[in-house]
């Protein structure tokens, strides 16, 4: 892609990436800010900054989930310096619309939260992003952390998250009640769905099928699988070389996904189930599989002591060939307003969050973040699902589409699935409306 050097960022992003992984697998180890003049004093470490608030519009499930403590670590913050954070959440599925309109309107906050890696582009990192390549918490982060969150060059972001990837999550207790083995193939993956039905389970393979973005994470998984097939596929995506509607193995992989939701594997409504049901399927035993990130089988155990949780495996979603594991760039980082009249601040924000005893009250409170921490001086904590989904993988690992392509938004593109799944488009329709929108956002040259 012209102008930021896509090729260069992408083969470095994705070199650490597969490093990280690698290494992590086996280790145990307010007020709106719109102005352009930035605070004239500086302030020491044990100085109190009265009269200063700063607001940091974040969504709903990257902040205090599970737990309160953003919110801890942001009230510890105002006690040891008097300024104020005004804490902004908004919905999963309204965040990027809700921010791109304060960034456009010029009521930019102070502190805001994004995506690593390429979707960051669509939030105009030029425009709004404060440089902090600087800042000396940069020298502790983690590779993946590192080049997750640089964008042209500079340090873009603070990042207190996770390196991860998605796959189907299972019982392994209840896989070997009924001798099945990990299904490397659509048949096999049918073969056991079947059994489990024959059993009497009702719902084999739960669906969030209620929540529009995690129809496109299914989809995302397979970016890695699409890409050995064809070289380069992400950089001609990203540098409109190609287009989605090109690429035969992704309509392969949706003609297959609609095969499953057709033949009723993922339950009866599929489509009105919650996120939060979600844990009870699978906690109860009424469910043996559900496409998860690998750190959600503790937030399972948590709640249903009794279910083994932790003891669950992982492999790759088998559709239409697919035998690898897909990962993020790192996950979500915070972003400094680049002209923020109280940038001094929110940097004061960023270096009491990197303190050691911080980062650890973060991460031990965030037991979905814990399997490989964006801070090489915290310890991880790997999942079983983390430690087997690689055996499971051979034909390697790579990089999502959420976090590899320019103007992937899993909402929309989640939509159009649910219109696949619902026969109002076809396979080859969806790959077209998916092109049509990020050929809209090229021409506005919004990257």
């Amino acid at each position: 892609m012209k102008g930021m050097g896509s090729k260069g960022w992408m083969s470095s992003l994705l070199m650490l990436c597969a490093m990280v992984i690698l290494t992590a697998c086996g280790s145990t180890a307010g007020n709106s800010a719109s102005s352009g003049h930035t605070e004239t004093s500086a302030t020491s470490s044990g100085e109190e900054k009265k009269d200063v608030t700063l607001t940091f519009v974040a969504s709903q499930n990257w902040v205090n989930k599970g737990s309160k403590v953003d919110a801890e670590l942001i009230e510890a913050f105002t006690e040891e310096t008097g300024i104020q954070i005004d804490l902004q959440v908004v919905p999963d599925d309204q965040y990027a619309n809700v921010l791109k309109t304060k960034l456009s309107s010029g009521e930019v906050p102070d502190i805001f939260m994004v995506g690593a890696g390429s979707g960051a582009y669509k939030f105009l990192p030029e425009k709004y992003f404060a440089d902090l390549s600087n800042e000396e918490w940069v020298s502790r982060y983690a590779p993946y952390a590192k080049a997750g969150t640089t964008i042209n060059d500079k340090i873009s972001g603070f990042m207190t998250w996770n390196v991860d990837g998605w796959g189907i999550l299972y019982n392994k207790e209840l896989f070997a009640q009924h001798n099945l083995q990990v299904p490397k193939t659509m048949e096999e993956l049918m073969g056991v769905i079947d059994t489990l039905k024959a059993a009497g389970m009702d719902t084999p393979l739960y669906m969030v099928g209620k929540e529009a973005w995690y129809w496109a994470i299914w989809f995302s998984q397979f970016g890695s699988k699409a890409a050995q097939a064809n070289p380069g596929l992400y950089d001609k995506l990203n540098n409109q070389e190609m287009k989605f509607a090109d690429v035969k193995e992704f309509e392969t992989f949706l003609a297959e996904f609609k095969t499953l939701y057709d033949k009723g594997y993922f339950g009866k409504n599929s489509l009105s189930n919650a996120w939060d049901s979600s844990y009870e399927a699978m906690g109860t035993g009424k469910s043996a599989m559900i496409m998860m990130y690998q750190s959600y089988q503790g937030e399972v155990a948590e709640k249903y002591a009794d279910s083994k949780a932790s003891e669950w495996e992982m492999f790759p979603i088998p559709l239409a060939g697919n035998d690898m594991f897909s990962h993020s760039a790192g996950g979500i980082m915070r972003v400094a307003y680049k002209d923020s009249k109280n940038l001094d601040s929110v940097k004061r924000f960023f270096d009491f969050l990197a303190k050691p005893e911080n980062l650890n009250a973060f991460y031990d409170g965030r037991s979905d973040l814990q399997a490989n921490p964006s801070f090489a001086d915290v310890a991880g904590k790997p999942s079983q699902a983390g430690k087997t989904i690689l055996a499971n993988a051979p034909g390697g690992q790579g990089l999502d589409m959420e976090y590899g392509l320019l103007h992937w938004d899993n909402t929309i593109i989640g939509k159009y699935i649910q219109e696949l799944m619902l026969g109002s488009k076809t396979p080859i329709q969806v790959l077209e409306a998916i092109d049509k929108d990020r050929q809209k956002l090229f021409d506005a040259q919004i990257r």
